[in-house]
């Protein structure tokens, strides 16, 4: 079914027509942390910040604070319940057997060329993308998306085909997916062939911090870091490596910044083997998702040295793509939006006045019994679900925060925020959550890891720490400066198609901002 479309009112005749649209995505960019590390930026970040119509406090107001929820809601411009993308992983009733989805990737189809490798689609995407909405205004538009991960370059690319690449460290290679070609692009099949072997050479992450500049992240080694033993510059492929004597170089580059670099050339090369804004009167799409902010702070947090120095080196990475669009495009004929998908929680250790903590297995254990206690009452009561039931029991359990049943995210008004971001993550049928299978939609309190991380960190709340990104619009015409009010990170793709003069839905939840 397709949507009423609004069509943004014509440009004044001095700002030309784009010919390309480029999005880009940096995985848990939480919203502090350009500013921390602006004073050492001297490429992408510091063009874009200087030179960007920049949104300090995009909040995203969904609880599931995921890379697919947060993917799909920025290509969608709808919650991700809307969009029918609510987690990472979930699991739905088929022909009454429980199965696991784990987002983008589809049994159906397998990577090009490598049979026996499940492949990836946007069959579980329910509603358009900006990619779509420039596909319905111009029918030739070419439409690139690469990532590091599949579910950012699939979901970022809309529903439509294109050229959506991703990099697979158990293929070793970028790879894509049967839905998009039966055959992979020849440039794509001579880059891994004779470019990406070329990163074996780089097997030593080492820092390219200043000296004079390590006080703005935290010390350089700590025992919740990592693996809790290579905490600290340099990080080695050889002793670093996951498994000893065999051959899992790119899962190691996996964890590193090079990928981020990596992701770049193979999203250049598409560009210009496709030619992208290069026609007249043909707006095409280009999005880029960096995955190793997210992989970085996972291991290391937000904070680190790790993740700074990640930070500078995608910094000169997104000088490198600005570059190549001022020549091959030309500054006056693309728009750009950059923003995070969602933000992360600082590790415990490192907040102030014990403000938070990493749960056990004897908190497990507490938890299992209370809920077991509470699935059996709720059995002998034979009442309308255990939903009621398993919430009551839980209050019992200090480490658990706000809870909902899914009647509650159903019907009625809500009664706090937290609900209603819930609401905004919730699709019935769809069972993201840990107790979504009984009908329930939780998480734990504030600054609280579960007991699956003794070290590292993770996001996926619905606290303001895990919502918060920036929002970073650069094109002609488009007013230089900051803006601290809160906006919607959903507001990006409607604010780029409004830029580019393409329709889009009346029926968003993002809207376009005033930028011009």
């Amino acid at each position: 079914m397709t949507s009423e479309r609004v069509t943004p009112p014509v440009p004044e005749s001095s700002v030309p027509q784009p010919t390309l649209v480029v999005f880009l995505v940096v995985d848990q960019l939480r919203g502090d942390l350009l500013d921390r590390y602006a004073s050492v930026f001297d490429g992408g970040f510091k063009r874009l910040l200087e030179g960007g119509h920049v949104f300090t406090r995009a909040l995203f107001d969904h609880a599931a604070t995921q890379t697919a929820p947060g993917h799909a809601a920025l290509s969608t411009a709808v919650q991700p319940g809307r969009a029918g993308v609510p987690s990472n992983s979930w699991r739905e009733r088929v022909d009454g057997e429980t199965l696991p989805v784990y987002n983008v990737i589809d049994p159906e189809e397998s990577l090009t060329g490598i049979p026996g490798f499940p492949g990836a689609s946007p069959k579980v995407l329910l509603r358009e993308g900006l990619a779509d909405w420039i596909r319905n205004a111009h029918p030739d538009a070419r439409v690139v998306s690469v990532s590091g991960k599949a579910r950012a370059a699939v979901l970022m690319a809309g529903r439509g085909l294109g050229d959506v690449i991703w990099f697979d460290s158990q293929a070793g290679r970028f790879v894509t997916s049967t839905f998009y070609h039966e055959n992979n692009p020849s440039w794509l099949d001579r880059f891994n062939e004779a470019v990406l072997p070329t990163y074996r050479a780089d097997s030593v992450w080492m820092s390219t911090v200043p000296p004079a500049a390590r006080d703005l992240s935290a010390g350089d080694t700590a025992a919740f870091e990592g693996d809790g033993v290579h905490t600290f510059f340099p990080h080695r492929y050889h002793s670093e490596r996951t498994n000893p004597g065999v051959d899992d170089f790119f899962r190691w580059l996996e964890t590193t910044p090079m990928l981020d670099r990596a992701t770049l050339d193979v999203a250049l090369l598409a560009a210009e083997k496709e030619g992208l804004g290069q026609v007249p009167g043909r707006t095409d799409f280009l999005s880029v998702s960096f995955s190793q902010v997210d992989r970085v702070g996972h291991a290391y947090g937000p904070l680190s040295r790790e993740q700074m120095d990640n930070l500078l080196r995608l910094d000169r990475t997104l000088e490198r793509l600005l570059d190549y669009l001022d020549r091959a495009v030309g500054p006056e004929s693309y728009v750009l939006g950059l923003t995070g998908d969602h933000g992360v929680l600082t590790m415990p250790e490192r907040l102030e006045g014990s403000k938070g903590r990493r749960l056990t297995l004897e908190d497990r254990g507490r938890m299992e019994a209370v809920l077991g206690r509470a699935l059996n009452r709720a059995g002998r009561e034979r009442g309308s679900g255990p939903a009621p039931v398993l919430i009551e029991a839980m209050e019992d359990l200090s480490f658990v925060g706000p809870a909902y049943s899914h009647d509650e995210l159903l019907s009625g008004q809500p009664e706090d925020s937290l609900e209603v971001f819930f609401r905004h993550s919730f699709y019935p049928g769809r069972a993201g959550g840990l107790l979504s299978l009984y009908g329930v939609e939780m998480w734990w309190e504030e600054n609280v890891l579960d007991w699956s991380l003794p070290t590292g960190t993770t996001h996926g709340s619905p606290y303001y720490y895990d919502r918060w990104v920036p929002m970073i619009v650069w094109g002609p015409g488009v007013e230089i400066g900051r803006w601290d009010d809160p906006v919607r990170p959903l507001d990006l793709g409607p604010t780029l198609a409004q830029l580019a003069g393409i329709p889009f839905p009346r029926d968003l939840d993002g809207q376009p901002r005033p930028v011009r």
